[in-house]
């Protein structure tokens, strides 16, 4: 990671404990814990919405550049390298299967970065994503992802 960081290269993390503490030193572009794993690493209990920001924050200044910190179905919160804050509810939807949701937010995350380098764009694409896998059998369709996409835009 440190060869990555050095050239400029944007990569994101999506681990948590120690692991994820050893590589804020290379400014990951992205790092995404849940709202539980975000407690664990400062082994706390976070009850509110200000305290995962607060935690969250801490996680930037440790050398996230930009934080995605995922709630279930208490939706998302996004820190962008600038502090702004972007909240989004999670779509409707009955829960099906929640293995994989939070790795198809990332990947939803990236494909919409990818597309037009839009951060908020791309959260949102990461919410439906991860709402889709969450409410589907197996993968989530593309078809599913784009209707969820319009009620979170």
């Amino acid at each position: 990671m440190e060869k990555l960081s050095n050239k400029g290269i944007k990569f994101v993390v999506d681990t948590t404990g120690e692991l994820l503490l050893n590589v804020l030193k290379y400014n990951p572009f992205l790092i995404k814990p849940n709202n539980h794993e975000l407690a664990e690493l400062f082994n706390t209990t976070i009850d509110i919405e200000e305290e995962i920001i607060i935690y969250a924050k801490k996680l930037r200044e440790m050398g996230a550049r930009n934080v995605l910190v995922s709630m279930a179905g208490d939706g998302a919160i996004f820190i962008t390298e600038n502090d702004e804050i972007i909240k989004s509810e999670v779509p409707k939807g009955k829960l099906i299967n929640s293995v994989g949701a939070g790795d198809s937010m990332v990947g939803g995350f990236i494909a919409g970065y990818l597309r037009n380098k839009s951060i908020e764009e791309a959260f949102k694409i990461g919410v439906a994503t991860g709402s889709a896998s969450a409410f589907s059998e197996g993968l989530a369709t593309k078809e599913k992802i784009y209707e969820l996409l319009n009620e979170i835009l």
